[in-house]
């Protein structure tokens, strides 16, 4: 079995991406507080090299958000037996992306 590891820069890119797409389905939810803490870890995702102690800041703030007082994760479970794409599958799909991106960029 091969493994294929990504590349660093790519999957931060790809969590910038991800976060600003579930910036939006959080502001709906009026889930303010967490909406400016993801938007400040956009910003240094996007300013800094993977490693460095600000990129790490950033995984941090995107990690407290969804394990901390925001408790995004609740966002990331899907409701049992829906059968209309809804609003909360939707945010749930993006939860889980961002959910998923900032595990794989951890260091």
């Amino acid at each position: 079995m091969t493994i294929i590891k990504r590349d660093p820069k790519k999957s931060s890119a790809d969590l910038v991406v991800a976060i600003e797409k579930l910036i939006p389905l959080l502001r709906d939810q009026k889930e303010d507080e967490a909406v400016a803490d993801l938007e400040k870890a956009c910003q240094l995702l996007a300013g800094n090299a993977p490693g460095s102690a600000k990129h790490k800041e950033a995984v941090a703030l995107v990690v407290e958000a969804f394990e901390g007082d925001h408790e995004l994760a609740a966002y990331t479970h899907q409701r049992a037996g829906a059968t209309d794409w809804t609003e909360f599958e939707e945010l749930s799909l993006a939860s889980n992306r961002v959910l998923s991106l900032v595990r794989r960029v951890r260091v």
